[in-house]
């Protein structure tokens, strides 16, 4: 009896998992929507991020931080060769791996929940089984040792090639308590690879959830209608020829200039901070030779170091189109149509549900011509379209407050949840 009053009379104790503290803003995104939605319940609930770079989420979040991974696994660690790969495993990775472990164990003995959040980290495409995966396993293991309830939210899913990345992942997701996933593809994808997902609710991306003191409404950049065009070095996960990165740089510049020809300024958009900051210096430049205009009006590129930032620049766009997923989600919470230049089936599938689909281009096949005709058609169908975005949107917000409410504990919203989420 005492140790039940003891727990609740103290404040809870939640950690998060995700991909954060690298640069990604939409992951930065998730984790203050999800650190809004804890606190919004339990004021003064006790924070930690299990994370990449814990300082990054320190600072950015106000919150404890513990590192995610033994050891930086970003660069290259050491003399190159054979004989010298065994003896850094055997003399250093295997020693940091068993010491990170037992302080990890210890970090999430002292917490209540540890919540998967959000950032599409159910995969391995661009880390391998030893990366996202064998995190995951690790943590949602010691979650179970320790008795500590495990949650996946809304999740993204896939693709997920190594067999051992598929036991990790099988093994992990197995032992929680709630799994929700951000939408239908993630659901049948864990399906098809022999996963039981009965049981398992689909509940949008947590961002949708973020709180409507962050957006600014009425902000606009001038005169000119703005449209905001995001960029991304989509070759670096793919691994795609040269040539071709180059031929998606001159088919986007192509289209700045027709927009700019037809009285839009464009306001130039980033999803992470490491990756697509160099690819805006290297747009700029095709730009420039091109002698097509990149000063404001015109073209607006400034920098965006974080959420905040990124949400100022995002509403100042009337139309956002891009290929970063959180791009378009931020688009979307501010009731912006979108067009998604879509290499991954997470973006169809968010496009798809507001009732947009015939604005999802494929990335692999971008032409100006294809831009502009798209470009065109949600124009003239915007009157039709903004009242879609907003009854979706109240519908997701409905459906993310009632799965979070039950989650942190609020007894009357299970029934809501159940009916929302699904």
């Amino acid at each position: 009896m005492s140790n039940r009053s003891e727990s609740r009379a103290r404040p809870a104790r939640i950690s998060f998992y995700g991909n954060f503290g690298a640069g990604n803003l939409g992951n930065e995104c998730t984790l203050q929507a999800v650190i809004e939605q804890t606190l919004r319940r339990s004021p003064d609930a006790r924070l930690l991020c299990f994370c990449t770079n814990p300082q990054d989420v320190r600072t950015r979040h106000n919150i404890a931080a513990f590192p995610s991974e033994a050891i930086d696994r970003s660069g290259s660690h050491g003399p190159k060769g054979y004989l010298a790969r065994i003896l850094r495993i055997a003399f250093q990775r295997i020693p940091l791996e068993l010491l990170h472990w037992l302080k990890a164990l210890l970090a999430v003995s002292r917490t209540d929940m540890l919540i998967v959040a959000g950032t599409g980290i159910v995969a391995d495409y661009m880390c391998g089984p030893l990366g996202w995966p064998y995190d995951i396993f690790k943590l949602s293991t010691l979650a179970a040792l320790c008795r500590v309830k495990l949650v996946f939210l809304s999740v993204g899913v896939g693709p997920i090639r190594h067999p051992l990345s598929r036991w990790f992942l099988k093994r992990s997701l197995a032992l929680a308590r709630h799994r929700s996933y951000r939408d239908k593809a993630s659901k049948q994808y864990l399906e098809q690879i022999g996963f039981n997902t009965d049981g398992d609710f689909v509940c949008p991306d947590v961002v949708f959830g973020l709180s409507q003191a962050n957006l600014v409404a009425g902000v606009g950049a001038g005169l000119r209608r703005v449209v905001g065009l995001g960029l991304k070095d989509y070759g670096s996960t793919e691994q795609l020829e040269p040539k071709v990165f180059r031929k998606y740089l001159d088919v986007m510049a192509a289209f700045v200039s027709w927009l700019q020809q037809h009285g839009y300024g464009v306001r130039l958009l980033i999803g992470d901070i490491q990756y697509d900051i160099p690819v805006t210096n290297e747009f700029l430049a095709v730009l420039k030779s091109r002698n097509i205009p990149v000063n404001a009006p015109l073209l607006i590129a400034e920098p965006a170091l974080t959420v905040k930032e990124l949400l100022r620049q995002v509403g100042e766009a009337e139309v956002v189109i891009s290929p970063r997923y959180h791009n378009l989600v931020m688009g979307l919470i501010q009731k912006k149509p979108v067009i998604a230049l879509s290499d991954h089936p997470k973006l169809d599938s968010l496009v798809t549900e507001f009732g947009l689909a015939q604005y999802v281009v494929p990335l692999g096949d971008l032409s100006p011509d294809i831009l502009i005709t798209k470009f065109e058609e949600l124009e003239n169908a915007v009157p039709r379209v903004r009242p879609l975005i907003s009854a979706e949107l109240d519908r997701y917000r409905e459906a993310i407050d009632a799965q979070c409410a039950n989650l942190l504990g609020e007894a009357d919203a299970a029934p809501r949840a159940l009916t929302a989420a699904r």
